[in-house]
Order: structure tokens, then sequence, then C-alpha cells
């Protein structure tokens, strides 16, 4: 501990150097983790919100809620067996559409305010539908919808009135939701039923999909999943069919393969520094071997600098990334995860450690007579 300290304290300038390259690749890596999580969290949290047990459609969907098209004898299929193992089966129509505010003068564009949003039919008395942050519950099914509070940025507020691209049928917007977005996109609660019949020459929109709920199993009993099979049905747990969401496996797998490769760099970085300093001071090693201190101390007092290093390094780099995130605005999908933190911080110190110990043969192998002479 003493000259691994003493050492940094003799050399500030050439340690500070290691640490500010530790705390940029950790800065990047924290910020792209918490992009990460950002993203995929706004590709999943309504389905995170529905507190599912299992998610049912078609067999010929390939697990895609887009593709997936029931027919009433299937929703129907479904609700029965639902009953026969006491759990709750809500249809529930998903498809992407335009809204468009209503009452803005459309002589110019910029008055105009269109948003791409996701519209979820369902049954608005089912445990699938989200709490109201702002405004009020739905009231009038008819004519109310409910929209996630993260268009509000687009300027959609309680009291304004939409309609869907293609109908006429126009919708009051009476309360917001919290982090309820599907597919990146904010999504519009509404009445399934209601969608349905204003939306009937357009769009002619159908179940996707039935949610259950009702339970806590890590998979469904082999008799529900055989007896909705039979009726052409597939049953999904929800991180099945999160993961079966179009994009939502390849973005994960790509934000961690770059943030894996960062923590390699950065241990191969620093190895590389530490076996540059190392070779520049084989003089004072060779003295302090002379003197009979043991190789293995001189060897911990290394592993310990790498450390001091490490953690100073990574904790700047996530106190730059605390400030970044204050400072973005929210239409970046920017969600820090603490246990990913805490992954990354812990990867980060390791790897450097195990890469500083590429000096430990160079200390070991010091001549004490020889690194004098």
């Amino acid at each position: 501990m003493f000259l691994a300290l003493r050492e940094i304290r003799h050399q500030p300038a050439r340690f500070a150097l290691i640490v500010a390259i530790i705390a940029l690749v950790g800065y990047v890596s924290f910020f792209l983790s918490a992009l990460a999580i950002g993203l995929a969290h706004s590709y999943r949290a309504a389905v995170d919100q529905w507190g599912a047990c299992a998610v049912v459609l078609t067999d010929v969907s390939n697990s895609s809620i887009a593709a997936s098209r029931l027919t009433q004898d299937q929703v129907d299929a479904v609700s029965a067996a639902a009953e026969d193992h006491g759990l709750v089966a809500t249809p529930v129509i998903a498809q992407g559409t335009v809204i468009e505010r209503v009452g803005r003068s459309p002589s110019t564009e910029s008055s105009r305010t269109r948003t791409d949003v996701y519209a979820l039919g369902m049954d608005l008395r089912a445990p699938l539908v989200p709490d109201v942050v702002e405004g009020s519950a739905i009231d009038d099914p008819e004519h109310e919808v409910l929209l996630d509070a993260s268009l509000a940025v687009e300027g959609w507020a309680v009291g304004d009135s939409l309609t869907i691209a293609g109908t006429d049928h126009q919708w009051r917007v009476v309360g917001l939701t919290r982090d309820v977005t599907f597919q990146a996109s904010g999504v519009m609660t509404v009445d399934a039923g209601a969608l349905a019949s204003a939306t009937a020459t357009a769009l002619s929109p159908v179940p996707n999909a039935v949610v259950l709920s009702g339970a806590d199993w890590q998979e469904a009993p082999a008799a529900l999943v055989g007896s909705l099979s039979e009726a052409g049905l597939s049953t999904l747990s929800p991180a099945d069919f999160i993961a079966a969401l179009p994009g939502y496996s390849a973005q994960v797998l790509t934000f961690s393969l770059m943030i894996i490769a960062l923590i390699l760099i950065a241990a191969l970085v620093l190895a590389i520094f530490l076996y540059v300093l190392t070779l520049q001071k084989r003089a004072v090693l060779g003295i302090l071997k002379a003197r009979g201190v043991p190789t293995s101390y001189l060897v911990a007092s290394g592993g310990l600098q790498t450390t001091v290093l490490a953690t100073a390094g990574v904790a700047v780099g996530l106190g730059l990334t605390v400030l970044t995130g204050l400072v973005l605005p929210d239409t970046v999908p920017f969600r820090a995860s603490a246990p990913l933190i805490a992954a990354i911080t812990g990867a980060f110190i390791i790897f450097a450690v195990l890469g500083g110990l590429i000096s430990v043969r160079v200390v070991a192998r010091i001549d004490p007579v020889e690194a004098i002479a």
C-alpha cells in the first residue's frame, strides 16, 4: 500500500494520464449501457406493465404480434382455457398508427401535429390498463383515450382531440400514463371494441394477441399449452415475446458486444501503460530487491496500484455519465441500471488488474545486480 500510493504521489501527471484514459473509456461504456437499457426499455415497457404470465399468438405468426390475427373462435378458445386454469384472458389489438391533432389550422405544415404511436386496444376493465398519472381514467370508451406521457414532448396534452390516420372518428385525450411504450413508440390506450369500430374501414383491426394474467409461473403448464396448440395458437412467456420483437435482440446483442469490447480495450491499454512503467523503473525495483524486498510484495504493490487507478478512472467516468444524464433531453432513451453499472465497474477493475499482471513476469525476472549496473 505504502509503495503503491507513494509512487502515485511522486509522479501524479503520469498516473493522471492513465486515470483519464480509463475514465474516458469507462464513460463511453456507461453511456452506451444507459442508452442500451433505455432503448430496450422503450421496446418493452408496455409489456412489462402488463404483468402478464403468458402471451398467446397464432402459430403462423412466428411469434410476431404484428403478424398475428386471431379469429373469434381462437379468442373464445383462449378464454375457455384460461378460465379452466383460473387465469384472466384479455384480447389485445396492437397496431402502429399515426394520430393527428384536431382543431389546428391546416394552412401551414408547422401547425400540424402528427405522431407515430402504437395503439393498444383492450378491455378497459382488465388489469392490463396502465395507471393514469395526469388527468383521469376513461369514462366514455367510445370517444376517450389515454396517451403515454413521453408524447408530451411533441405537444400532446390532456384535453387534446385527435383522429387516427385514415379515419374521421374523433377521440379526446383524458389522461396520461407513464412509462408505457412499445417498440420505441408511445402507446395510445383505447377500448378494443371502440378501436375496432372506429377503424373498421381503414385498418380492419382484429385481436392480435390474448394476454393471460393471474399467475406467477416461470413456464405455462403443458395442459394449457396443449389445449391452445390444438386451436392453432402458441403460448409465449413475456420474456420470449419480448425477445421476438423486431430488432430487440439484435440491438441488445450489439450494445453488449460494444461494452465488452470497450472493457477489454481499457484493460489492454492499462496493461500496456503499466508494462512500460515497470520497464522504466527496473533500476528502482532492482534496488528494492537488493535491499531484501520480496518479489511478492512488489507484485502485490503493483496490483494494488492498478486497482487504485482503475477504480479512480471508473469513478470519474461514472460521474461524467451521471452529469450527462442530467442534461440530456427526454427524447433520448437514457436509462441507468444500478446492477449493470455495478457489473461494468467490477468487470473494469477485474480485467484491469488481470491486465496489470502482465508486468509480474518483468518484476520476477529482475536481477538486482544487472538492474543497478
